[in-house]
């Protein structure tokens, strides 16, 4: 008998396609109610797929009695329930393919910053070369460097910043014992010494901002603030503030607290590079990523367990 898995999260084609070769698959990603719009053959459902953002939510363990794995496309697991997921015994994978390119942008991010690389691209195309030189950016190299979060995108952005010749510092719940940089005793700490501050760090909507105003302000009007993690994880509002006013100096943003939707001020400033969420999304991490999701999903059904499972 065909095993049945659902999508609620979306996935690339050929993700999609190598499973309904092997699976009969029900696609319910768009579905404002996913737990209702898998009522209909919830007692059929063995494993879903999902993807960081969506994750795999309380309503929809509740609503799949038989389900045995979720295979995340993504490593974030701040919209899972991994506490139920547990206590059922569901097996939940991530695709822990895409550290490096995380760690990669965020060395952009600062280093656009720095340099003002969007505003010169902006300058250039505009015409406005042809009336004299733009202001002037800061030096990437030599900077004290605040990493807040050293997991592994953490330790990944790390060694890359030392090749910069930076001065490296982190704050971390959980201190590390065997590395080389110095650890700060909060995370307010960690921003009232550094020059360009990092949030590589974990943590789920509705649990309050591990970045606060506090510290965007003790960056003050040269100090820059990156974001590869969690746009709610921010206090976007104050960021917001303080970059229009100058007391923070710059930013580089890949999320935002309700991302698509970027705050329309931010869009007007000079002194901040977006980016849409785009972190691991590069044509060899989106494959690697998406074939972990496939081989988890088969290893599973095929009785050799799952790869990548944090459960």
């Amino acid at each position: 008998m065909t095993v049945e898995i659902a999508a609620i999260g979306a996935q690339r084609p050929f993700v999609l396609e190598a499973l309904e070769k092997e699976f009969k698959l029900h696609k319910v990603w768009d579905s404002p109610d996913k737990a209702a719009a898998l009522a209909p053959f919830a007692g059929k459902i063995r494993g879903v797929i999902s993807h960081g953002m969506s994750g795999l939510p309380t309503e929809v363990i509740e609503a799949l009695p038989n389900l045995e794995i979720c295979a995340l496309n993504g490593v974030g697991l701040e919209t899972t329930d991994l506490e139920l997921a547990r206590k059922r015994g569901i097996k939940v994978t991530i695709t822990p393919v895409l550290y490096e390119d995380v760690a990669d942008l965020a060395v952009v991010l600062g280093m656009s910053a720095c340099r003002r690389i969007a505003e010169g691209d902006r300058f250039v195309r505009s015409g406005k070369w042809l009336a004299g030189r733009m202001a002037m950016g800061r030096k990437f190299s030599g900077k004290r460097a605040g990493i807040l979060g050293l997991g592994r995108i953490g330790m990944q952005l790390a060694r890359r910043l030392e090749g910069f010749g930076m001065a490296i510092s982190y704050y971390d719940p959980f201190p590390k014992a065997d590395v080389p940089y110095q650890a700060c005793e909060s995370a307010l700490a960690l921003a009232q010494n550094c020059d360009i501050l990092f949030l590589a760090a974990a943590g789920g909507q509705g649990g309050g901002h591990i970045v606060t105003r506090d510290m965007l302000a003790a960056l003050g009007p040269t100090g820059i603030f990156v974001n590869i993690a969690r746009g709610w994880l921010v206090d976007e509002p104050a960021m917001v503030e303080l970059l229009s006013s100058g007391e923070l100096g710059a930013a580089g943003l890949d999320v935002f607290e309700r991302e698509p939707t970027v705050p329309e001020a931010l869009l007007a400033l000079d002194n901040v590079v977006l980016t849409p969420h785009i972190a691991s999304n590069t044509e060899e991490t989106m494959q690697a990523m998406g074939q972990c999701v496939v081989d988890n999903i088969s290893s599973w059904f095929a009785g050799k367990g799952a790869l990548t499972s944090v459960t």
